[in-house]
């Protein structure tokens, strides 16, 4: 067969179109190919770069809505360590202490470490209702020459050169309609002073013992004492 110009360009013209939109002239030879959607980079670009946009946004407001709050967050850690600091820097160590005196003064080292007996300090223990409170001439018995330059020696030598009493803290006290006398109690019966007082050996500031009518009854009747009212507390 012999092609001549006009036959070669029919047959073009019913060729696919390369963007396969069809074919070349709108002619058909049975064949219906889907249209190719169209290019859509720069819309999903536009969306993408207006989501980011609206992200960062909402980040920067939440950071400044949040900025203030951990503001105040970090003002709370700071009073708190504030707080424990002074705990226990100020109160921590006076736990478990009895009051403080006006020259300090500590039984766990005189009456623990040293031995001292308690006689030496109170002689009246055994012989009076009250075991006395020793005068300060028997306390440079020996600081006249153990730390006699220290600060609390020093101080209480002012007060004995001057003849000044030292304004002791009292620690123990009962009722004036109780009579309680140390003589049954150290004498007779044999009982040490730990019973009443606690452990003084371990302490450097003595507790205040509150010194009820339960605590004297139960001991009493522990010991197999008098418990008549008018014999034994209340005369």
């Amino acid at each position: 067969m012999t092609l001549t110009i006009r036959s070669l360009k029919h047959f073009i013209k019913y060729l696919p179109s390369p963007r396969g939109r069809g074919l070349r002239g709108g002619g058909s030879l049975g064949i219906h190919p889907h249209p190719a959607p169209p290019p859509s980079r720069g819309r999903d670009q536009i969306i993408k770069s207006s989501s980011l946009e609206v992200e960062i946004g909402m980040k920067e407001n939440i950071k400044q809505e949040t900025e203030p709050g951990r503001g105040y967050v970090w003002l709370g850690v700071i009073a708190l360590l504030f707080a424990v600091l002074v705990y226990f820097w100020y109160y921590y160590p006076e736990a478990g202490l009895g009051p403080q005196q006006p020259i300090y003064f500590s039984h766990r080292v005189h009456a623990g470490v040293k031995e001292i007996d308690c006689r030496f300090c109170h002689p009246f223990v055994e012989r009076s209702r009250n075991a006395g409170i020793p005068p300060m001439e028997k306390c440079f018995f020996c600081h006249k020459y153990i730390i006699p330059g220290h600060p609390q020696i020093l101080k209480e030598k002012e007060h004995y050169d001057q003849k000044k009493p030292v304004s002791w803290v009292r620690l123990y006290w009962v009722p004036d309609f109780v009579f309680f006398n140390h003589i049954p109690h150290i004498k007779w019966a044999g009982l040490d002073c730990s019973e009443c007082h606690g452990n003084v050996k371990a302490m450097d500031r003595l507790m205040p013992v509150n010194f009820e009518m339960g605590f004297c009854i139960g001991c009493h009747r522990k010991m197999g004492a008098q418990l008549d009212c008018w014999l034994a507390c209340h005369r």
